[in-house]
């Protein structure tokens, strides 16, 4: 993956989840907090994993402030097919040039094991 910052929500089980996986690609890891109005400065896109599209309010919300600013979104359905999943978000990272992008995912998604199956092949 061609990333060099991914932004996590704080006080996320999705989050807290996916830390080691980011450390052991050595991407630069940063805290992403709503507590502020510019909340997404500094971050080039978003990217929410989904189970079969469903997307929790507080992520819809988030979305919304990407959408309102026209920052690039990217959903991933972790049930969907591994292989076009994954060059969909390489391509999605290289035509928009984004090098920093927030990692969104609701916490009932990490009871499904294509999550860790998605995040092995992702490079």
């Amino acid at each position: 993956m061609k990333l060099d910052t991914i932004f996590l929500k704080d006080n996320s089980r999705f989050s807290q989840y996916l830390t080691s996986w980011v450390n052991d690609r050595h991407i630069e890891l940063q805290e992403f907090s709503m507590k502020n109005e510019d909340a997404e400065e500094g971050i080039d896109g978003l990217v929410i994993f989904t189970e079969n599209q469903e997307v929790d309010k507080d992520i819809l919300d988030i979305r919304s402030i990407f959408d309102k600013n026209q920052k690039p979104v990217h959903k991933i359905d972790i049930n969907g097919t591994l292989m076009v999943g994954v060059s969909n978000l390489d391509l999605w990272i290289e035509r928009n040039g984004c090098k920093k992008v927030l990692f969104l995912g609701s916490d009932t998604i990490l009871e499904n094991p294509n999550l860790e199956r998605y995040l092995t092949n992702l490079n």
